[in-house]
């Protein structure tokens, strides 16, 4: 699904993810604009963010990316308003609770 206009890409759809050399999984939201406080950023930001923890806990990516310790971080050049910066800490709180850590991270090159 493209969200039009906003700076977060499909909402169904993995942006990147990595199996580290330790076994450790990363996954990246790979932000395309600044994360501003329009209610279709803060919305597709949500969205986006617990369709990668539902993956996450499904047993198809179990099987392909194994059972390792995920990370989800949100990678953005982009200007982040507080808004954005507090959804982020929200839904932090609701990834801990699947052993998921979730943060703003610096940009993927």
């Amino acid at each position: 699904m493209e969200n039009s206009g906003s700076p977060i890409g499909p909402s169904d759809a993995f942006d990147i993810v990595g199996i580290r050399n330790d076994g450790g999984i990363d996954a990246v939201i790979v932000c395309s604009g600044p994360l501003d406080n329009s209610s279709t950023t803060l919305r597709d930001l949500a969205l986006k963010v617990r369709n990668y923890l539902r993956e996450i806990a499904s047993e198809d990516f179990i099987s392909q990316c194994g059972p390792g310790h995920v990370c989800i971080y949100v990678s953005c050049s982009h200007t982040v308003s507080t808004e954005a910066d507090q959804l982020i800490a929200d839904l932090a709180l609701e990834a801990a609770q699947q052993r998921v850590l979730l943060h703003l991270g610096e940009p993927v090159a």
